[in-house]
């Protein structure tokens, strides 16, 4: 994406670039919307399972702030995807992540308030330079806004 706008970009030069056929990408994702939002919650699950935040209940204020952290970790590539046109990508992810996270609220009004929620909180974020730190967001979120939802 930083190379070339991913709407110019060929299926076939994105399996080349891959190292797999184009039979395999089509097997695996229907779109290149759908290929984004896989590689954000890979690396979202890769961290999760390295800062042992499955262990921690999701209103917790350390949970909230390693998710931040996250976020600004991919920031090279977010600001593409925004820029891109690709922020459907990103909110497909966040309502993974959002999922994965043991509420037992799959599908639930809840689970879609949080995801469209930290969605909204992270592109806010991120077109406005990314300016307050994780810390910052990661107070704002589990001091105001996460204690009556999932507290």
């Amino acid at each position: 994406m930083a190379e070339k706008n991913i709407r110019k970009v060929t299926i076939d030069e994105l399996a080349a670039r891959a190292g797999v056929g184009r039979a395999k990408y089509f097997r695996n994702f229907s779109s290149k919307e759908e290929l984004l939002t896989a590689y954000l919650v890979r690396r979202w699950r890769a961290y999760e399972e390295e800062h042992h935040l499955k262990e921690l209940a999701f209103s917790n204020p350390e949970r909230a702030l390693r998710y931040f952290e996250f976020c600004l970790s991919l920031r090279a590539e977010n600001d593409l995807m925004i820029e891109q046109g690709y922020t459907d990508a990103i909110l497909a992810a966040f309502e993974t992540i959002v999922s994965d996270a043991d509420l037992g609220r799959e599908g639930s009004y809840e689970a879609a308030f949080l995801a469209y929620g930290l969605y909204g909180l992270f592109v806010t974020w991120a077109r406005g330079g990314w300016i307050e730190t994780p810390q910052e967001l990661a107070a704002l979120v589990s001091g105001r806004m996460l204690s009556g939802i999932v507290g």
